[in-house]
């Protein structure tokens, strides 16, 4: 009985132990989280299909990745979410080349072409969520209303 008592008490701490190292880990943005395929970008009255060049966006905790898997290019950055309000900032490349890191520093034509792939015309622009649920979600701006489906 001893015995028996003792391997519980081990697994309990074992439990305990993992569940403690993970407490920051969980996702906190619900359906947010993960990986995201772009499929559409509407701007300025027209909209591209771009579901067959494979651009994704991907969300973890505060972090975003925005990457084209057949060129492997991949930037990442913060995000802020307040509700139904998202504002990508500090967009970088892999390399830790910063885009733009402040409200003030402009962003140059070749960085916001780069930005403009995934429908991204500048820097801190708001977006709202339309629509986010576990296999669709739809973000809107001022410049772009942009298409996923999770991925």
């Amino acid at each position: 009985m001893k015995n028996l008592n003792y391997k519980i008490f081990l697994l309990a701490c074992c439990i305990m132990a993992t569940m403690a190292s993970c407490e920051n880990k969980w996702p906190k943005n619900g359906d947010l989280d993960g990986q995201w395929q772009l499929l559409t970008i509407e701007h300025n009255g027209e909209t591209r299909n771009v579901k067959d060049s494979q651009y994704y966006l991907s969300f973890q905790l505060d972090l975003f990745q925005l990457s084209i898997v057949n060129n492997r290019q991949r930037y990442y950055g913060y995000f802020d979410r307040n509700g139904n309000t998202l504002v990508f900032r500090q967009f970088s490349d892999m390399a830790e080349n910063d885009l733009a890191t402040t409200d003030n520093q402009p962003l140059t034509e070749q960085q916001i072409s780069i930005l403009q792939q995934w429908g991204y015309y500048k820097l801190n622009e708001s977006f709202t969520i339309e629509s986010l649920s576990g296999s669709d979600m739809i973000l809107k701006s001022d410049s772009a209303r942009i298409t996923y489906r999770k991925f």
